[in-house]
């Protein structure tokens, strides 16, 4: 996993996180400034990752890569800093995959995490629900 990494950013990128990145915004018709990630309350952890189209908000912290804006609330920046955003795509690829060195404990899946030590307090807006979720695991 190689990440790309200029200066001191909250979210890195590894070069196949970028790649994907730059096919979905070119194939977005919205028009939009970049990719926000946040957290949301929710998922099997307690916290889950959320990435959308956006346009830049009031107090965002900014990380560029060429044409790619990534978009971050100060809330989500405080749990989040330091984060590497991967992409496995293939047969047996996964998608987007986080790796969060805030992260006390997450999930089977990567998807959501837990920083245990700490009182984290997120909106929960009830328009939004974690675009990515634990799938359910079949009872055995």
């Amino acid at each position: 996993m190689e990440v790309t990494n200029e200066k001191a950013r909250i979210v890195n990128l590894t070069n196949s996180a970028k790649e994907e990145l730059i096919k979905l915004l070119q194939k977005e018709t919205n028009n939009p400034e970049g990719v926000r990630l946040s957290l949301l309350a929710g998922g099997c952890s307690g916290l889950s990752y959320n990435m959308e189209f956006g346009k830049q908000k009031e107090n965002d912290s900014v990380d560029e890569y060429g044409e790619i804006k990534i978009f971050i609330d100060p809330k989500s920046a405080l749990y989040i800093n330091g984060i590497v955003l991967d992409y496995q795509g293939g047969l047996s690829g996964r998608g987007f995959v986080f790796d969060n060195p805030n992260a006390k404990k997450s999930c089977g899946c990567g998807t959501s995490f837990s920083v245990d030590d700490k009182n984290v307090t997120l909106e929960f807006s009830g328009n939004k629900k974690p675009t990515n979720v634990c799938p359910s695991t079949p009872s055995t």
